[in-house]
């Protein structure tokens, strides 16, 4: 993977969880875990039945997601800055987390059920699973790409999130639909040209948007070190990579960052169609390329309506009752488009 092109990626990234279109699905996708969440506990017998403290931190993020969405309507994006009281996305989203962290996997649970405040369930059940892959679709993952960034401790400096030059290489190198960031497009567009707007850090942030670290000895966009900075956060700094981990310690170096791209959206009240980031186009392998690697592993267990099936088997939605059914690879996933659950997203039914 070429340095642009994973540029081109994390920018669309960074474009898709600072956009309205996107939060508001969360926001509307986590309703629909809440009813079911709801519907389990005054249903389901003991052994299965979810837990019951569990809701208080639900109905927490079911008021701070309108706020959040209101405030974001209208431009401001405060509501993903730490620390201040009209943050009200970033809470929304730390509440909901708290809401869903009782519903584990199988897996989790025959392995830690009981330990740690994880719960145990003593039966795992179909239902069980369709709540957990509710709480999947319900989960913004990635969604601390905007975040404004908060040190450890006190006396510490708050750090930026880095690029592949900085991070593991897995972070974004696959060339497959990594399911932890979600689906991508085949083909991200190309990102704008860099502006001259320079801060560094320790200065509050200028303008909302995405920013680029500056290198002394490279060109302005010969990096993929990009951030979605908040207007009024304070510009963080990064860590010091020659420097070995202590523990309790910070070792961080003050740099500069250039503006790529100032994120005016709604400012004009204006909400477009930003559906696309919900529903990247994504290109089917051709015919040669898939007979050439036949054992490769599926790339994700969540397709949305209108896409090829990636995966023979079982599927499934919360779009519509009963609507289990197989399907085989290649197959068009079917919309309903007037469900009350927004999006049809598709999930595969584990074996």
């Amino acid at each position: 993977m070429t340095l642009q092109h994973n540029r081109r990626r994390l920018f669309w990234l960074l474009q898709k969880w600072s956009s309205y279109t996107v939060w508001a699905h969360y926001a509307k996708q986590f309703d629909v875990f809440v009813k079911a969440y709801e519907e389990a506990l005054a249903t389901w017998p003991d052994g299965e039945r979810p837990p019951e403290y569990n809701v208080r931190f639900a109905y927490l993020a079911q008021d701070l997601y309108p706020k959040g969405l209101a405030a974001l309507a209208k431009g401001d994006r405060s509501v993903w800055r730490t620390m201040r009281e009209d943050a009200y996305l970033l809470c929304a989203e730390s509440e909901a987390f708290s809401a869903m962290d009782g519903i584990t996997s199988k897996e989790i649970n025959s392995e830690y059920g009981g330990e740690h405040g994880t719960p145990l369930y003593t039966v795992w059940t179909d239902r069980l699973e369709q709540l957990r892959l509710l709480k999947e679709a319900a989960t913004p993952r990635w969604a601390e790409f905007v975040y404004e960034s908060r040190p450890t401790y006190a006396d510490w400096h708050p750090i930026a999130y880095l690029g592949r030059e900085s991070l593991p290489e897995a972070y974004f190198q696959s060339t497959r639909q990594d399911q932890d960031v979600g689906p991508l497009p085949t083909h991200c567009p190309d990102t704008p040209p860099p502006t001259s707007i320079l801060i560094t850090s320790g200065q509050r942030v200028t303008h909302d948007g995405i920013w680029e670290q500056v290198f002394p000895h490279r060109a302005p966009s010969e990096t993929d070190c990009l951030n979605y900075f908040v207007k009024g956060a304070v510009t963080p700094w990064i860590n010091d990579r020659n420097r070995e981990y202590v523990h309790g310690k910070q070792f961080a170096l003050p740099v500069s960052w250039r503006l790529v791209w100032e994120d005016t959206r709604y400012l004009d009240g204006v909400i477009p169609d930003e559906s696309f980031y919900l529903n990247p186009v994504i290109t089917p392998a051709a015919p040669e390329q898939a007979e050439a690697n036949p054992t490769a592993p599926p790339s994700s267990g969540r397709v949305a309506a209108g896409q090829p099936c990636p995966q023979s088997g079982t599927w499934w939605t919360p779009a519509k009752p009963d609507a289990r059914r197989a399907f085989a690879q290649g197959d068009i996933m079917p919309d309903y488009p007037d469900s009350s659950y927004g999006a049809t997203i598709w999930y595969h039914e584990a074996e």
